[in-house]
């Protein structure tokens, strides 16, 4: 499919509205199934993309989806009311088609990524996310980097829409500030602890000066614009850094006093009910918080006496934490600096790509990049991350973390690298990037539970394929997994203190005490989002465990890659039932 234009969009509501509305009869006939799906992903798209515009650069689908560069994200009570409106209109709608009805497989496939998409919104209303969003894993202050970095600025056009797209962040900031003094008065905050991280990262910023605002990264790009360039300066110095030293002062001087010291959603207006939809929204599936802690606590001890069996050969010892120290503790497993191990993933990565290749019919042919994060937004707790774009604006970029350097391990990089790029995240993505027919709305409703836990199963099939070559790699990747489906729930839902949540990290042998903080703060900031990677892992590892014992010598890994990933990032209930289909139909053909 093309790019979709909002003209485009525009177009085809109105002429549905046009025929839905006609008092005399009508010569066209009525729309089909699909064309009702299709119409509402159409509308569902809009009223996305005036909330939020953003969200085409978050998720890479520039190619597709030819958003208004010159607007900026929505944070206003009047906009989130007009949204829930259309969404509530609209998943009404999509409720009274028939999916058995839809003929085409591009239909089906936006049919049920709308249907978990508006259940899942809807349900997330009672958290009242927008009353408290001081985040510094995803907030606007390191979030709106990313789109910085992709404003188109080529043309004269290009850079008017940039210069109007920016000027409006000090309102975005203000709205922000009044949306936050309302969440205080009602009860909601983020934690203290996420709070002083944001405030780090705003330090730097400050601190950087108005010439080194990240937010305004794309006049770099741009070479003989006087009027341009003076612009930018005169943007920076007067309007931007002054809303931002404001915001700054607000949350430092005002916010963070107030803040919550629970780091628990628990602790929040509604924190229970509201941790259930945020787990239903990261897991596209009615999976609570006692199926997740029960499940994650089997796997645990199922990769631990993994762990003990195969660490035993490497280090002689039967003890757990003994052999997670051992290998640590070798020096062959170790990086010397921070460079060496930013140069030894970037020379990983084409290995990765070369070893896995096997296992796919076809491999996307974008490139990736490994780049450390920018000096701002170092040792604030982030987390290595990747990031898609559009194949025809070059590379994606896998965003590694080098904050703790000293305490990763060559195994522990091994992992993050197939995590993140080959056969991980780069590979799903930009497979699913390439995907022709599917309605682009797709690209901005991927599930977090089929995208997370394929990376989590790339970790398992880059040991299929030999990349783990010492062996630590090997034993590391089952020390970790399922953790996050424990301990995420530990402390949002079963009233897990701090430093039990640490303590069960440390034991994977995976994090000190200080990279314990980290990840504690993730968890605060983040309520849920952990235990998706291995909810969708273990599925898609359920599923091609099923396809093997039921089709034996007739199946084929790259025809199961292929269907896992033919449809995108598609709800656990969706790929699920398309992948039993597939093998079913394959039972079939020998009968």
């Amino acid at each position: 499919m093309g790019k979709v234009t909002f003209a485009a969009i525009l177009a085809i509501s109105a002429a549905a509205l046009t025929v839905s509305g006609c008092s005399g009869p009508s010569k066209e006939p009525p729309p089909t199934a699909g064309e009702e799906v299709r119409m509402i992903a159409d509308a569902y798209m809009e009223a996305l993309l005036q909330l939020s515009p953003f969200s085409v650069v978050y998720a890479g689908a520039g190619d597709v989806i030819d958003a208004d560069d010159a607007a900026m994200e929505d944070n206003s009570p009047r906009a989130l009311a007009r949204f829930r409106a259309a969404e509530d209109r609209l998943g009404a709608e999509l409720m009274e088609i028939d999916p058995a009805a839809l003929q085409a497989r591009a239909d089906w496939v936006a049919y049920w990524t709308l249907k978990e998409a508006f259940a899942a919104s809807q349900g997330l209303r009672i958290c009242q996310t927008h009353l408290a969003n001081v985040n510094h894993m995803s907030g606007w202050q390191n979030a709106f980097m990313q789109v910085a970095d992709s404003q188109p600025v080529a043309t004269t056009v290009d850079r008017a829409k940039a210069l109007a797209r920016w000027r409006r962040l000090p309102a975005f900031l203000a709205q922000e500030e009044a949306n936050l003094r309302a969440g205080l008065a009602a009860g909601y905050s983020s934690p203290k602890r996420v709070v002083a991280r944001v405030i780090t990262q705003l330090d730097r910023i400050v601190a950087a000066g108005p010439d080194a605002l990240p937010y305004l990264s794309f006049a770099t790009r741009v070479e003989g614009d006087e009027k341009f360039s003076n612009a930018i300066e005169a943007l920076a110095v007067q309007e931007i850094m002054p809303a931002i030293v404001g915001y700054r002062n607000f949350i430092r001087d005002e916010y963070l006093p107030e803040a919550r010291d629970d780091l628990s959603i628990a602790a929040t207006p509604n924190g229970a009910a509201c941790y259930e939809a945020l787990l239903r929204s990261y897991h596209t599936a009615a999976i609570g918080a006692e199926k997740t802690f029960t499940r994650g606590e089997e796997t645990v001890e199922a990769n631990r006496r993994a762990v003990i069996e195969r660490g035993a050969v490497l280090t002689g010892s039967e003890d757990f934490a003994e052999i997670l120290s051992r290998l640590k503790a070798v020096r062959e497993n170790r990086f010397s600096s921070e460079q060496e191990l930013v140069d030894w993933t970037r020379a990983l990565i084409p290995v990765t790509k070369q070893k896995i290749a096997p296992m796919f019919a076809a491999l996307p042919g974008q490139e990736l990049v490994v780049e450390p994060f920018p000096a701002n937004l170092k040792g604030t707790g982030q987390s290595s991350r990747y990031e898609p774009k559009p194949a025809a604006e070059g590379a994606a970029t896998y965003r590694i973390a080098t904050d703790n350097w000293a305490e990763q391990t060559r195994g522990e990089a091994e992992i993050v690298a197939v995590h993140e790029g080959w056969p991980g995240h780069h590979l799903q993505i930009a497979s699913a990037a390439s995907i022709e027919g599917l309605h682009p709305v797709t690209r901005l409703l991927g599930s977090t539970a089929f995208i997370e836990g394929w990376a989590r199963y790339a970790e398992m099939l880059a040991e299929e394929a030999g990349l783990y070559a010492t062996g630590y790699g090997a034993v590391s990747r089952r020390a970790w997994p399922a953790r996050g489906m424990v301990a995420d729930p530990g402390l949002h839902a079963y009233g897990w203190t701090n430093d039990q949540v640490k303590a069960f990290v440390i034991e994977s042998g995976r994090f000190t005490e200080e990279s314990a903080e980290i990840m504690l703060d993730r968890v605060a900031a983040l309520p849920g989002q952990l235990t998706a990677y291995d909810t969708g892992g273990l599925e898609i590892m359920r599923l091609r465990d099923e396809a093997l014992r039921r089709l034996g010598p007739r199946f084929d890994i790259q025809e199961f890659h292929a269907k896992v990933l033919e449809n995108g990032a598609v709800p656990l209930a969706a790929l699920t039932a398309h992948v039993e289909a597939w093998i079913a139909a394959k039972e079939a053909q020998v009968r």
